[in-house]
């Protein structure tokens, strides 16, 4: 929470927040199925659970946060990504950028 505090103040305010949401346990099986083939030691079971515990904990807080200003853009994330990221293209459209690619 610091972080995005001090950031606001000594960078920039931000305009939005763009916030995946999607449930762990669809987050869980996509991690599952990387697991095997990344080489990651950490895509794990045990180890992703850890992962969504410490983002709960610290960054809910900062999209709370954010929320609270009306900052964030939600961003439903269940879908594949492409439609996601056209999700995003749109979110962004929207908030007057031109993303190119």
């Amino acid at each position: 929470m610091d972080q995005a505090i001090e950031f606001e103040k000594t960078v920039c305010p931000s305009r939005f927040i763009l916030f995946f949401d999607c449930p762990e346990e669809v987050m869980e099986s996509r991690l599952i199925v990387r697991g095997k083939t990344s080489g990651r030691a950490d895509d794990n079971l045990e180890s992703i659970k850890k992962r969504f515990r410490v983002f709960v904990d610290t960054s809910m807080p900062v999209v709370d946060m954010f929320e609270k200003q009306g900052k964030v853009v939600r961003i439903e994330a269940t879908t594949t990504p492409e439609e996601v990221y056209e999700k995003v293209r749109a979110e962004l459209k929207k908030k007057g950028l031109n993303p190119t690619a």
